[in-house]
């Protein structure tokens, strides 16, 4: 394997690792908490990756150390080779890390599979929780049966394991492989496998900050090829987010709430990229909202999305609803019902939890839980939720809810799940149990379980007291209150629950009570006097008595200290350190009491300030603590610049003598001294306080152009109390000091070379800290061109391509455009090959191609720019044979309207239009091979004019031809039977339609009606008109329509109505009533024969009266004249007689005298 593939992935995934912080389940590690830990494969195969581990350990600890980063508290070594594991390091000193490194040596053949199991488990063993542990070996795990024990193990320390692998035995499906990948996929880790010719972009993950605050997003593993999507809410708390992609072909898109997909130089930045196992990216988001993230791998694969966010998330499962995290366990039981306690941390109110969902490895939801507040605590809140039962399936926690701001919150835990089998009570007691006769005496117990339990407490096999019942883990105690020898004997405290029953014992013995001692008052002395200690022992039994300081038994005679014949003890010529706690021992078989004396020496205070003189920053706390010796206590008082100190809500003393200043100002700085005063003096420390402000620096131009040969002058603008260092880096390695009082933060290079290119950063340190801004130096020159554009002519149709070439540092973009102004169509003089390539190529040059170019070449030094031409030529414009400019057709007949190119280059386009219009969809025309356009059934509406269009790149032209569709003349049906009066005007409408128009004439029966006849006239419409109809005018018309393609006749019927006449002897002479003269009886007839058209209604009326048709005297007769068969002398009078029909009326009078009969 090669030396530095191996190295570089080392140093990747370790920052990487370190940079995840894991929180887990558990909340970020205390700052320094965590233990790097490599487990290494030692067996001979893997001496060239022992060789890269040493120097990429090294590495990893000069890159955290230089960082100031104290997420790492400690390291781990552990070392295998089949069948050893270890020895074992755990060191807190970086340097006896590496020390150990170095002395590993490779020892054996290249076995295949190896005891790596056992040492990751060794690893987790010693490490603290939330670690980072990485795995490095060739070979499949041969233990893989303890990899029930490591995920347990993960599950409580919740730390991430990181697989390395050049080798796997060559079978991924063996047991001992997908141990790796669920010991990766429990603790949110991954596998890896170092492809030897694909890991040159690993190094840039060593550029990764170690952060301690890195949270979960997702977490899914999948055992197939495919392509995965995921809409995941980012919230404002989120500061970056990183997507790690473990399988064959990886390949991530990352797309906003807008709808945009990041891209390489618009944010997204590529930390690892090995086409055959891994991708990585990284983000900072932007907006706020619900991301996109697709991921595709061709194989099994993983994908672990993280952020930097200080709002996260710790869980315990219970069997009893608990308001105290301390009292969960780390890990949920199987088969029994159990809750959720979450503790969020950096959850701002009105922010809040909504649910927790319980999510399988691939992503699936398995069953979600409401989550409600359980307490609120000014740095975290708890939340609950129901009970539920763990499923068979391993689990990730997922908590969804909203932050203070209404945005939507998703957090994963750091770990997947699996239920565990409670097991049986684990009850623990003392072995021996020493009881004093007549003396209380208490029996206890401790039970712990995961499950409730019943307990109790036997003496040699007999019960004592009831059986107790006990929900969860607890203590039971059997209290006798004054023991005696019949207490004696064997106790045994029994616990059983649903999982098993657990058992200790303890042997109890009762023996006479050792010496009572009598509790004395303490003394106090001055210096230089002599002090007694007196212990007075109760009883007659005898004892031994001792006195004990210190842990140490004070001998019968030590010079000023002496043992008297009283017991008692003398203690001369008292100094200060003769002080403190005196014990009196009194011991004899049955055991040993103590009393404890208190021997106070008045001593004069002596004050100590735990703080040297310091500095401070605008806004901060703080604190300085000052404590005094002596006796009595004495009392502590502070004072600033000579005056007493003014305690107020910002400046205090707490209890303990500790000044404390929140919010520190500037005018705060000063000398303050603490005075400690009691009965035998006074001392006093002062403490100076000085006014400072961490530095910041800000980069003048974050981006520096310098021609080569030229100065470049680097400028920040640094700034802190006191005034800062400044410091320079070149990409992190080379450091260049400025003097030691340099502030201004420039850095010149005289002359600049291209190799003096690349990133700086600027470092201003001073005592409360450090700032750094970046510089990016690009050193270059300006475009120069290697190859000018020559002008080209080329011929309709063909391609064309225009060639510039330049050079440049850093390589010109060069970039072509018309100089006519005039965008570069679509498709046309596309680039080929990279885009600064300089080639402007035409697949098919048309004529508005030919036109003047301009390449143009530009990087952030200068731009050049040169001109070519070009020209376009053998293109013709469209001819169109000459055709008829009218085409007649019979409606309903085919009909072809031509449109032959004679013509034109290149090729032209035929279009028809119809009144210049495009023709309509759907249409009836159809355009033939040879471009003519065809109407199977010519139609009235198809008439008009129609415009052949030929056009292409070198011209137009066009031909107009007009469609007559004629039409045989058609009458308009009308009514066949006209009627009109005498003298009333009469019109007979015969309205015919044809193409030609048709013309009408008139005939009555057969005879031509002549058009200048004025008693008859043809309007316009054909209609005939008779001004002043007579009798003579009716009779049978026909009307005539005739145009070029037929003719078509319509029959009409013309009745004319006439007056009546009344004929009286044959005259018509009606103007003087008749006088007719009848005798009584005698038969009368009153003549009134009416002739006209139609026959007129005769009526009778006498003296302006109806007279009824049919009486038994008289009767109308058929001529309408009025018959009396007996005329009596009634009947004289006026008779009217009237004739009516439509066109009128005529009337006749008679005087009718009846004479009477006479008598002679």
């Amino acid at each position: 394997m090669p030396r530095a593939p191996l190295l570089r992935l080392l140093l990747a995934v370790s920052a990487a690792a370190a940079v995840a912080g894991e929180p887990g389940t558990a909340l970020p590690p205390t700052t320094g908490d965590a233990t790097l830990a490599i487990v290494l494969d030692v067996t001979g195969s893997m001496w060239d990756d022992l060789m890269q581990v040493m120097h990429g350990a090294s590495r990893i600890l000069e890159h955290s150390l230089s960082r100031g980063s104290q997420v790492i508290g400690n390291y781990a070594l552990v070392p295998f080779r089949d069948p050893d594991i270890g020895p074992v390091t755990l060191t807190a000193d970086p340097a006896v890390f590496q020390r150990e490194l170095r002395e590993l040596y490779v020892q054996g053949g290249g076995d295949c599979p190896e005891m790596s199991m056992g040492a990751i488990k060794a690893a987790v063993e010693v490490a603290n929780p939330g670690s980072f542990i990485y795995v490095f070996s060739d070979a499949r795990a041969k233990d893989y049966h303890k990899k029930d024990e490591v995920l347990q193990l993960l599950q409580l320390k919740q730390s991430r394991v990181v697989f390395v692998l050049t080798g796997d035995c060559g079978d991924r499906t063996h047991p001992g492989y997908l141990a790796y990948e669920e010991i990766a996929a429990t603790s949110s880790g991954q596998v890896f496998h170092l492809d030897r010719q694909q890991v040159t972009e690993v190094l840039k993950w060593v550029e990764s900050a170690i952060q301690t605050s890195k949270v979960h997003l997702l977490s899914t593993d999948h055992e197939e090829d495919g392509e995965h999507t995921w809409k995941i809410p980012f919230d404002p708390s989120l500061k970056e987010v990183t997507i790690s992609l473990s399988g064959p072909g990886p390949e991530i898109e990352v797309q906003d709430p807008l709808g945009r997909i990041l891209q390489r130089d618009e944010g997204l930045d590529v930390l690892l990229n090995i086409p055959d196992s891994a991708k990585v990216v990284a983000f900072k988001p932007e907006h706020p909202g619900l991301w996109s993230v697709k991921v595709y791998s061709s194989g099994r694969h993983s994908v672990r999305i993280t952020g930097i966010s200080n709002v996260d998330f710790r869980a315990g499962f219970s069997t009893q609803p608990s308001l105290d995290l301390s009292h969960t366990i780390e890990w949920p039981l199987q088969g029994v019902p159990i809750s959720l306690v979450i503790n969020s941390t950096g959850l701002q109110p009105p922010g809040h939890l909504d649910s927790m969902e319980l999510s399988h490895s691939s992503g699936r939801s398995l069953l979600t839980l409401p989550m409600r507040l359980l307490s609120n605590g000014s740095t975290h809140q708890l939340w609950g939720g129901p009970s539920f039962r763990t499923p068979q399936e391993r689990f990730y926690l997922k908590v969804k809810g909203k932050d203070h701001e209404g945005n939507a919150l998703l957090r994963v835990s750091g770990v997947s799940y699996r239920g565990v089998a409670p097991g049986a009570p684990l009850v623990s007691m003392p072995p021996r149990i020493h009881g004093y006769l007549h003396q209380p005496l208490v029996v206890s117990c401790s039970v712990h379980s995961a499950l409730p339990f019943w307990l109790q407490l036997r003496r040699d096999g007999a019960r004592l007291g009831e059986e107790r019942h006990f929900q969860g883990s607890g203590n039971s105690s059997w209290e006798i209150p004054r023991a005696s020898k019949a207490e004696e004997g064997t106790y045994e405290c029994t616990a059983v629950s649903g999982a098993g029953t657990g058992r200790a014992k303890a042997q109890m013995v009762v023996t006479d009570p050792p010496p009572q001692v009598v509790p004395v008052p303490n003394v106090t002395v001055s210096s230089g006097e002599t002090a007694i200690l007196s212990c007075r022992v109760l009883g007659e039994a005898p004892y031994n008595l001792t006195w004990v300081r210190d842990w140490r038994v004070l001998s019968a005679s030590t010079g000023r200290v002496t043992q008297l014949a009283n017991l008692s003890l003398e203690v001369r010529d008292i100094t200060p350190s003769d002080g403190g706690r005196y014990q009196c021992m009194a011991s004899n078989s049955n055991g040993v009491t103590r009393a404890s004396v208190w021997l106070l020496v008045r001593e004069a205070p002596q004050v100590s300030i735990h703080a040297r003189s310091q500095r401070f920053s605008q806004g901060m706390e703080m604190r300085v603590r000052c404590s005094a010796s002596g006796y009595p206590a004495p009392h502590i008082s502070w004072s600033h610049e000579g005056h007493a100190l003014q305690e107020d809500s910002r400046v205090r003393v707490d209890a303990q003598g500790t000044l404390i200043i929140q919010g520190v100002a500037p005018e705060d700085a000063g000398n303050y001294s603490c005075q400690a005063a009691n009965d035998i003096g006074t001392d006093e420390k002062t403490v100076t306080l000085y006014y400072a402000d961490p530095p910041s620096v800000s980069a003048t131009n974050a981006v520096v152009l310098a021609a080569v040969g030229e100065e470049a002058v680097l400028a920040c603008e640094a700034s802190g109390v006191p005034p800062p260092r400044v410091i320079w880096y070149r990409e992190g390695l080379e450091m260049i000091l400025a003097s030691e009082t340099s502030s201004s933060g420039r850095l010149r290079i005289p002359v600049a070379r291209e190799r003096d290119a690349g990133v700086y950063t600027c470092r201003a340190v001073n005592e409360l800290g450090d700032a750094s801004a970046e510089i990016r130096l690009e050193v270059g020159h300006a475009p120069q061109l290697t190859e000018l554009p020559q002008d080209v002519t080329v011929e309709l149709g063909r391609s064309a391509l225009l060639a510039c070439r330049a050079t440049g540092r850093p390589s010109p973009m060069v970039t072509w455009r018309r100089g006519d102004g005039q965008p570069l169509g679509p498709g046309r003089g596309s680039t080929t090959g990279r885009p600064d390539s300089g080639v402007l190529f035409f697949e098919s040059v048309i004529p508005e191609d030919q036109a003047p170019y301009v390449c143009e070449a530009q990087n952030v030094f200068g731009k050049v720019q040169a001109e070519a031409h070009l020209l376009v030529t053998g293109h013709a414009p469209p001819q169109i044979a000459s055709s008829a400019s009218t085409v007649r057709v019979l409606e309903g007949q085919p009909v072809s309207l031509p449109c032959i190119i004679l013509a034109g280059r290149p090729r032209p386009e035929r279009r028809w239009l119809k009144a210049g219009q495009p023709l309509p969809p759907g249409s009836q025309h159809s355009v033939r091979a040879d471009g003519s356009l065809h109407l199977d059934q010519a139609l009235l509406e198809d008439a008009g004019r129609y415009t052949c269009l030929v056009s292409n790149t070198a011209g137009s032209q066009h031909r107009d031809v007009q469609l007559v569709v004629q039409v045989p003349p058609r009458i308009q049906p009308t009514a066949t039977h006209h009627i009109t009066n005498e003298g009333v005007p009469a019109s007979l409408p015969c309205v015919a339609s044809g193409v030609p128009t048709p013309t009408v004439t008139w005939t009555k029966e057969t005879n031509a009606l002549a058009s200048r006849d004025p008693h008859y006239n043809v309007s316009k419409d054909g209609t005939l008109v008779i001004a002043r109809p007579s009798a003579q005018d009716a009779g049978a018309y026909v009307c005539t329509a005739t145009n070029a393609v037929g003719f078509s006749s319509q029959e009409m019927q013309l009745s004319v109505n006439t007056k009546p006449r009344i004929l009286v002897n044959g005259s018509c002479d009606a103007d003087k009533p008749l006088s007719v003269t009848a005798k009584a009886s005698d038969e009368v007839t009153l003549d009134c024969e009416a002739q006209g058209s139609p026959p007129p209604l005769v009526t009778w009326a006498k003296d302006s009266l109806p007279v009824p048709p049919v009486t038994d005297r008289h009767c109308l007769l058929p001529s309408g004249s009025l018959h009396l068969a007996q005329a009596q002398l009634s009947d004289s009078g006026l008779y009217e007689c009237t004739a009516s029909n439509p066109a009128g009326s005529a009337a006749r009078y008679y005087i009718l005298r009846v004479q009477a009969l006479s008598h002679y």
